[in-house]
Formats: C-alpha cells, sequence, structure tokens
C-alpha cells in the first residue's frame, strides 16, 4: 500500500482541529457554570411606569443565598462621560430566602421616587465562585393629563 503524505497532513489537521474545537466547548460551559443572572423582573436595563414592589433575580445555578446580595441606590448619570454613580441606598434588603436557591428578591420603599436606580448582585454560587453584575432601573410614572397632581 503506498503511503499517501497529503492524507496525513489533513488527518493531523483534522485531528488539531477537533482538540481545539473540544476544548472552546468546554471552555464556555465552564464560564458558563458560574452563577449568571438568567433573568430579572422588572427586566434589566427597562423603564417602567409602575412602582415595583421589589426586584428579583433568577440566576442559571443555585446560590447560597447567606453569601449573595442585592442592592439597589438611586443613580446619576454623569453627562460627560456617561458613566453611572451611585447615590443613596434605598432598598429594604433582601425577601427571606432559605440555603440554596437560584431566585433573590430585594424590597422596595412603599415611597420610591421617579428616578434612575442601579442595581447591584454577587452572588455566590454551590460550585464557590463569586460573581457579580449590575443594570439599571428606571422608575418613570405615567402623568394624568386630566389631573396634574397625580
Amino acid at each position: 500500500m503506498k503511503h499517501n503524505f497529503f492524507h496525513d497532513i489533513v488527518s493531523v489537521g483534522a485531528a488539531r482541529g477537533l482538540v481545539v474545537a473540544s476544548l472552546l466547548l468546554l471552555g464556555s460551559a465552564t464560564v458558563w457554570a458560574h452563577g449568571t443572572l438568567i433573568r430579572a423582573d422588572p427586566a434589566v436595563n427597562t423603564q417602567v411606569a409602575e412602582r415595583p414592589s421589589e426586584i428579583r433575580l433568577w440566576f442559571n445555578e443555585s446560590i447560597e443565598y447567606r453569601f449573595s446580595r442585592v442592592t439597589v441606590h438611586r443613580a446619576k448619570r454623569d453627562a460627560a462621560t456617561g458613566t453611572l454613580k451611585p447615590l443613596q441606598r434605598v432598598d429594604e434588603g433582601l425577601a427571606s430566602a432559605s440555603g440554596v436557591t437560584r431566585e433573590l428578591a430585594v424590597k422596595l420603599p412603599a415611597a420610591l421616587a421617579p428616578g434612575l436606580y442601579l442595581v447591584q448582585w454577587t452572588v455566590l454560587s454551590i460550585d464557590s465562585h463569586r460573581t457579580t453584575g449590575k443594570f439599571t432601573l428606571t422608575y418613570a410614572p405615567k402623568t394624568d393629563k386630566a389631573n396634574p397632581t397625580r
């Protein structure tokens, strides 16, 4: 049987490609294994007309409630740079939960003023990785043009 040099090069290249693709897939699965925010209510970076009584966050994997937190601050965006500056904290703390969960909720005051808010979270997932994130929420109630006092 005749040895084909070109066939050997293609086979080695294909094998290397398969190894690289496998490593990339494993790497993305590892990143996904940390506590990642998958949804929030109200939604991330949204504007709402009705005052929310809480902000609820859901994560892709179980997290340790005792070692996780969510804070909500009034915020101001710097007109020149666009950066967001947290001001006073307005939340009333985490709603009660126990042990291991995939969901956190932070209570908001009944007298929440209209404006821009910065929601920041830190969670410790059960795989012992700590992750953090933040997003904005704008509370802008609709005004009743017939009754401007509302």
